[in-house]
């Protein structure tokens, strides 16, 4: 892509992305199981700040009843 006059160089804009992104490689390089867990843990954790926040949830927005 070529540069625009003034603009900034490629090289910035990447080293800012890989600054503002810094594990996008690990979590590209996870398999899909491996995402698919991380993704329920982090579904529990919600459920439980919500739960002591007192929440009143609907049916769907409770954690998936699943093991991977």
């Amino acid at each position: 892509m070529p540069q625009t006059p003034g603009g900034p160089s490629d090289e910035l804009v990447r080293r800012l992305y890989n600054e503002k992104h810094p594990d996008q490689k690990a979590h590209s390089a996870k398999s899909l199981p491996e995402k698919f867990q991380e993704l329920l843990e982090l579904q529990k954790i919600a459920y439980e700040i919500r739960m002591a926040r007192g929440d009143k949830l609907k049916w769907w927005e409770k954690p998936w009843e699943v093991e991977p």
